[in-house]
This record gives C-alpha cells, structure tokens and sequence, in this order.
C-alpha cells in the first residue's frame, strides 16, 4: 500500500468519526434557532468541517487511529519536548529534492509525498475560503488566512514534539494560491460558457 493510500484511509477515518459529531450539533443549532437554510449553504458548510477535520488529522493528530497505543505514543511526544526548527528557507525543499537519505529506504517516495502533501493539503483551502466568506474574496485576504492558518499549525507542532518548518508553510501558501486559481478558473469559465452549452456538449 502506498503512502498516499495511507494517509488518505487515515484522513477517512478521523472523517467518518468526527463528521457525526458535527452533524448532531448542526441539528441542534438549527433546531434551537430555528434556522432554515439552503441546502447548497449547508453541503458548503459540510465540505468546510471534512477539510478542516481531515486537515487537523494529518497536521496535528498521530498517525494511526486505531488504538489506544496511538494515543499514548502522541502523549508521550507531546511531553517529551523533543522538537525541531527549520527557520531557513527553502532547506528543507532543497534536501528532499537534491539529497538522498540512505536510512530510508523508499527515500524518493517520502520525500515527494512529503513535499506535495504539503501543498495538496491547503488547496481546499484557497478554494473554499471566498465561498463561505464573504468578506475574503481577493487574493489577499485568501492568503492572509491561509498564511495565519499554517503558521498556526506550525507554532502547535513545535509545541507538542513535532517539526516547525518554514518550508512547510511556503509550500502550504503554495497550496492555497494553486486552490484560489482553481476558483477563479473555474469562475471565469461558468462566466463564460453557458451551462446549457457545457450540458449540450457532454
């Protein structure tokens, strides 16, 4: 199985035990406010809590969910206070690309899952953001909050014996700018072409 499929049943799994939470407490918030929404508002608003729960999973939380051992290594990790810090740009890009790690022996594989995860992970982001937002429709404001968001992520890393790395941020703001670019294409072209025409053609 390869890393990717890993991660991806690791993300699915903190999903499926987070996303009933959710929506039990959605349930209740309506029912006591007595809200009515739409349901396109609400499928937007269910993709933003399985990105945000799939995000935290592969950023903050231990691999490997099953057991309670998981957790206990985490904890163990968290008050070992053994972290690291890579405040130099573009180190860390450089040894995964132009470096070999003799000690890993799928080293090619790690180093680029680790680099497009990086970027992967916060492409949701960028897309999302001017959806459910109203007031951070330009690229700006985007990059400001997807910037705040993996520095955050980054400053609670180092804290709980993980890794802080500039690297990791420049490739997650990466991220979020190929993501919003993806809306603004995707905008550009319903502007466009008409969906009478998209539906015609296919």
């Amino acid at each position: 199985m390869g890393l990717a499929s890993i991660y991806a049943q690791e993300m699915l799994g903190y999903i499926v035990m987070g996303f009933p939470v959710y929506v039990l407490l959605r349930l209740l918030y309506l029912g006591i406010r007595r809200v009515r929404p739409t349901a396109a508002h609400e499928v937007l608003l269910a993709l933003c809590v399985m990105y945000g729960i799939g995000l935290v999973s592969q950023t903050l939380l231990p691999h490997g969910y099953y057991g309670v051992e998981d957790w206990r290594v985490y904890a163990q990790t968290i008050t070992s206070s053994q972290h690291s810090l890579n405040a130099v740009p573009l180190r860390t890009i450089w040894g995964y690309v132009f470096t070999h790690n003799d000690q890993v022996s799928n080293w090619g594989s790690v180093a680029t899952m680790n680099l497009l995860a990086n970027v992967l992970l916060f492409m949701p982001l960028g897309f999302l953001t001017p959806l459910v937002r109203r007031g951070a429709t330009t690229l700006r404001h985007v990059l400001v909050i997807g910037a705040t968001t993996a520095f955050a992520i980054e400053a609670v890393q180092f804290f709980i014996g993980r890794s802080a790395d500039i690297d990791d941020l420049l490739l997650n703001v990466l991220g979020v700018l190929i993501g919003y670019a993806a809306l603004a294409a995707s905008r550009k072209m319903s502007a466009t072409v008409p969906l009478s025409d998209i539906v015609e053609s296919s």
